[in-house]
């Protein structure tokens, strides 16, 4: 197999490539991340398009699902992209986001030419980019199973990260990869996993199998002594907001300490922005619901406290009308203080909200649906329910957006027993 340094030169041809699909006629091979375009579906994307590459006679393109404007609203992602491609003389101006293209056209060329599609971190194609999926030739996922996509090879588990998936097909073919390659892929299973913490729920053996593979590869900053050290004194207090490069960090605890501070900074986004920044959306049932979800990592009391509940209310109303949606559901997450001069401990709330198509009778049914739902354990979050959007606490915390949605889809579906 090439280095990994060889195969991200290729990657600056790729959007060239696909838009000029006219002077080729050899078969093309996506690797598409899903639509919220997290830290862990980039990275995913790469990682695999580059464990897919002695087996294909053209290099296979890795597609960073979101538009390549929206790379402003995930600093982590900008961050640790930009050290880990810079250090191959490359960056993320090299890589493809997918409107840098045409996808119809690109499908249009696959029927007469040929199309693979590998999925990763997802093992559908979302709502719409419906059009892909005869082509999709494997699967790389750890959400539950859609079982769409039959022709596909599959590998499917519930880790806590798609990269500990794609790290483990990397170990078993080549042994060891690159200092670079193996940050890029232990910084989103830290993410996911809250740090393999035991407490969070996430991690399971074989993430922290990958990260024990991962971690001796990297190349630390000195001094580190043990790179897997998680000493609470590690330069917490270095401001992410200066950090260009993480080629200083020397131990897994401070790379997730910097990515971790850099993601959870929305507080200067627009609601609109929250909403859209970690999003994804679904087809579901019979007749069709459409499905969004919105993953927010900013508690809903600082985000009443900085909008106001009725400003909150609009905007995920807008937001419905925007998108189209039968239902949205709005994740958010993070730490706040329990009561004044309380210690900030990690929660879950949940906003419910419906477009004008679903009738009172079905909205209440859904409603108390997800409230039975022993996954997410939800109670009200005001003791006034008005009208309109609907706020809960979560109680189970561990329960992400991979719980949620197995939840409402199986509500939505029950609507047509």
């Amino acid at each position: 197999m090439k280095g990994f340094g060889l195969f991200v030169k290729t990657l600056a041809a790729n959007t060239a490539r696909l838009n000029s699909l006219d002077a080729h006629t050899g078969r093309l091979t996506l690797v598409l991340g899903n639509e919220s375009a997290d830290l862990d579906s980039m990275v995913s994307s790469l990682a695999l398009a580059y464990a897919l590459s002695p087996t294909i006679s053209a290099p296979p393109i890795p597609i960073i699902n979101t538009n390549r404007s929206d790379m402003t609203l995930r600093p982590e992602s900008t961050l640790l992209l930009r050290t880990t491609l810079q250090a191959n003389d490359s960056g993320i101006d090299a890589l493809t986001f997918i409107n840098d293209f045409d996808l119809t056209r690109v499908v249009s060329y696959g029927r007469k030419h040929g199309l693979d599609v590998w999925l990763v971190d997802h093992n559908a194609p979302a709502s719409r980019q419906t059009e892909l999926e005869p082509f999709v030739r494997g699967i790389v996922d750890h959400h539950v199973d859609e079982n769409r996509c039959p022709q596909a090879e599959r590998q499917i588990e519930l880790v806590g990260s798609c990269a500990t998936l794609v790290a483990e097909r990397l170990r078993n073919t080549l042994g060891s990869v690159e200092p670079e390659l193996a940050k890029m892929l232990v910084a989103p299973i830290l993410i996911d996993t809250s740090e393999l913490s035991s407490t969070a729920r996430r991690a399971t053996d074989k993430d922290i199998e990958m990260v024990s593979w991962l971690v001796p590869q990297v190349e630390w900053a000195w001094p580190s002594a043990n790179p897997v050290s998680t000493d609470s004194a590690v330069a917490d207090q270095e401001s992410s907001d200066e950090v260009e490069s993480l080629d200083h960090v020397s131990s897994t605890h401070e790379l997730y300490k910097i990515l971790d501070k850099l993601k959870g900074k929305v507080s200067h986004l627009s609601a609109r922005d929250l909403l859209r920044k970690d999003y994804k959306q679904w087809t579901v049932g019979s007749p069709a619901w459409t499905v969004g979800i919105s993953s927010i990592s900013y508690r809903l009391q600082k985000w009443i406290k900085r909008d106001s509940r009725k400003q909150i209310k609009k905007a995920v109303e807008k937001w419905v009308d925007e998108q189209k949606l039968d239902v949205a559901l709005v994740m958010t997450h993070g730490k706040a203080k329990q009561g004044k001069g309380g210690v900030k401990v990690y929660g879950r709330d949940l906003i419910v909200a419906f477009g004008q198509s679903v009738n009172e009778e079905q909205q209440r049914r859904v409603l108390d649906g997800l409230q039975r739902s022993e996954l997410l354990g939800l109670e009200p979050f005001f003791e006034d329910q008005d009208t309109g959007p609907v706020f809960f606490n979560q109680t189970r915390t561990e329960s992400s957006r991979k719980q949620v949605f197995p939840a409402i889809k199986a509500v939505i579906e029950s609507l047509s027993i």
